[in-house]
């Protein structure tokens, strides 16, 4: 179980005055869970932006905010497409007996018989599996094999892989992680990936201008209780 530490503070700037807080450094943040109030944060954003960046699959966090600890995982980050510079990020605070549903992602390794002839070619059909653990268990990701995959059309299922003790698989069983193909096969579907991934940046720009997120929840929250007064 991999650990990582961050400081942050909380944060008084809300939605309309994000962009400034960025230009002065600061990544915003909120940080949430079961029992407790939201908190607005802000963290250094060089230095936070480095250590999440970086992040692979899902990792427990000690994030400090003002002195008080707490254990976190990292439930989304919003990133500028086309930088890929953090714009938000948001914690969840984690109960560390209470199990948690989480996706990770899939590494292959090895090297398939199949693919030495040059005709073949193995084919991911599946890039992250969902897993629930108690957040001892957290895995950051899952080492499939592909030396057993021999012959066209050999085909290693979510059945297949083998998971720590600790971790339960929730993807179905019955969905292929990856298979031996044509390798003129495989060259067309990632052209057709990449395509298509073009469109979701597109629509993620969107998202991120248009979408309502945690800090419009603040602003709100703010305007009730004033209301109120």
């Amino acid at each position: 179980m991999e650990s990582t530490l961050l400081k942050a503070q909380t944060r008084t700037v809300i939605s309309k005055g994000l962009n400034r807080l960025r230009r002065d450094g600061l990544l915003p943040g909120v940080l949430y869970g079961t029992n407790m109030d939201p908190i607005a944060l802000q963290l250094p954003a060089h230095e936070a932006g480095q250590i999440l960046t970086r992040l692979q699959g899902t990792v427990l966090i000690d994030l400090e905010v003002d002195g008080q600890n707490h254990t976190t995982i990292v439930r989304e980050l919003q990133k500028d497409v086309l930088k890929g510079n953090p714009l938000h990020v948001d914690f969840m605070a984690v109960d560390m007996e209470q199990v948690l549903t989480i996706t990770v992602p899939i590494t292959l390794v090895g090297e398939s018989p199949a693919v030495a002839t040059g005709e073949y070619a193995v084919m991911a059909s599946l890039y992250d599996l969902e897993v629930e653990c108690l957040p001892k268990d957290i895995i950051n990701s899952i080492e499939v094999s592909v030396e057993g995959l021999t012959d066209l059309g050999d085909t290693i299922l979510v059945s297949d892989v083998n998971v720590p003790e600790g971790v339960n698989i929730l993807t179905d069983l019955e969905e292929a992680v990856a298979r031996v193909a044509y390798a003129g096969i495989v060259e067309v579907e990632e052209e057709e990936t990449d395509e298509e991934g073009l469109e979701l940046d597109a629509e993620d720009v969107e998202v991120i201008e248009k979408g309502k997120g945690a800090d419009d929840d603040f602003e709100e929250a703010s305007d009730n209780d004033e209301s109120t007064e």
